[in-house]
């Protein structure tokens, strides 16, 4: 049970952070940890959900595999068996996390809800609840909660919330300095959780630091844990292209889609492939990244519509679909990275009266975050 224990954090620790020249990237920890290797952390994930089956909590692990491998077949099954669990505080609790995990924000808050009038605990619901409010641009609100929760309960998932609520609200050395600290605090052979905190690390500075190097070296220290941790190698990927690597980009991405059919790595794949004169294999896997958007549209709309509202502002070509998706992207959760992509698909769109009410609604939206759009 104690596997089981590290693997139920970890997803919670992930949840919670869904999301400067410094000479030391990595700081106090790096590959050079006893960690087990990823192939076999990965195998035993795999045998703890057969022996799981259906039975209450295997959810966690296979949000875990899809968090990491694209595995999204895991992520359907973990929403589907958590749909018909409400019965107990705990159940509700699960539910909400699998909930989150496809973007159902409200629906996952209102199970929260219902979970505390069930008898749940505060100490159960304040990172779940975090971990909401910074993914729908309310973090502001629940910086001083997740501050308080450090303070009576210091660790690796307190760090790492609100290293996650920092960082939404641009206090980026704060932020830093906190996942720092979490790393500091694990106490695990699993190569899992370090490889989610160099990850947004690098996200977060990518993204609103627009510090590239220090991103790169970050996404690096990541797949030194996870080398198959499947988003990871396409941010990587895509600071490769920018630098002018394309040779290695390519090569990363041709081995992410070996093992999973992730829309992303086809699309950027097909964008290299189409620039470096071989236009029918890059035409060939911008369609199917195409289709294999839509079907995860079908599936769980809100969980992808940001990123094949970017695809089809970049390789998919299809501005009006790219403003739609942006649109409901904005409705499900209010921060300035939405409302970048919004502005943009606006603008894209021909829509420029709506660029600009979106802009003096959310001014600070397009200079605070760099929104991730390629192949133009």
């Amino acid at each position: 049970m104690k596997f089981f224990a590290l693997w139920k954090a970890l997803s919670l620790a992930a949840l919670a952070s869904a999301i400067c020249a410094v000479p030391n990237y990595a700081n106090s920890t790096d590959s050079s940890l006893n960690t087990t290797s990823s192939g076999i952390a990965i195998a035993n994930l795999d045998q703890q959900i057969a022996q799981l089956r259906d039975e209450l909590g295997v959810e966690e692990l296979l949000l875990v595999r899809s968090r990491f491998l694209g595995d999204y077949d895991s992520l359907d099954r973990a929403s589907s068996l958590a749909e018909g669990r409400f019965a107990t505080s705990g159940e509700l609790l699960l539910r909400a996390r699998t909930r989150s995990a496809v973007h159902r924000f409200a629906d996952a808050l209102e199970d929260i809800q219902a979970a505390e009038r069930a008898g749940a605990r505060l100490d159960e619901v304040v990172a779940l609840r975090a971990s909401i409010l910074v993914a729908t641009g309310r973090a502001a609100e629940t910086t001083p909660l997740l501050e308080e929760r450090l303070a009576r309960h210091p660790g690796y998932a307190s760090r790492a919330a609100l290293a996650g609520g920092y960082a939404a609200v641009g206090r980026l050395a704060d932020a830093d300095r906190l996942y720092v600290e979490a790393l500091a605090d694990l106490d695990t052979t699993l190569p899992f959780p370090y490889a989610w905190i160099y990850f947004a690390r690098g996200v977060m500075w990518a993204e609103q630091g627009g510090d590239q190097a220090r991103a790169e070296a970050m996404y690096k220290q990541a797949l030194t844990y996870v080398p198959e941790f499947v988003t990871a190698n396409i941010h990587l990927a895509e600071l490769e292209v920018a630098r002018g690597d394309t040779k290695s980009a390519i090569g990363r991405l041709e081995r992410v889609i070996q093992s999973t059919n992730e829309p992303e790595a086809l699309a950027l794949l097909g964008v290299l492939h189409t620039r470096t004169r071989d236009a029918t294999r890059g035409v060939s896997e911008i369609a199917q990244a195409r289709r294999r958007y839509e079907w995860l549209l079908d599936r769980h709309l809100l969980a992808f519509a940001d990123h094949a509202a970017e695809f089809y502002l970049g390789p998919g070509a299809d501005p009006e679909r790219a403003w739609v998706l942006a649109q409901q992207n904005l409705a499900n959760r209010q921060t300035d990275r939405a409302a970048a992509l919004a502005i943009k698909a606006a603008e894209a769109s021909g829509r420029y009266r709506e660029a600009h009410d979106l802009l003096e609604k959310y001014p600070d939206s397009v200079k605070s975050v760099q929104v991730r759009i390629w192949g133009r």
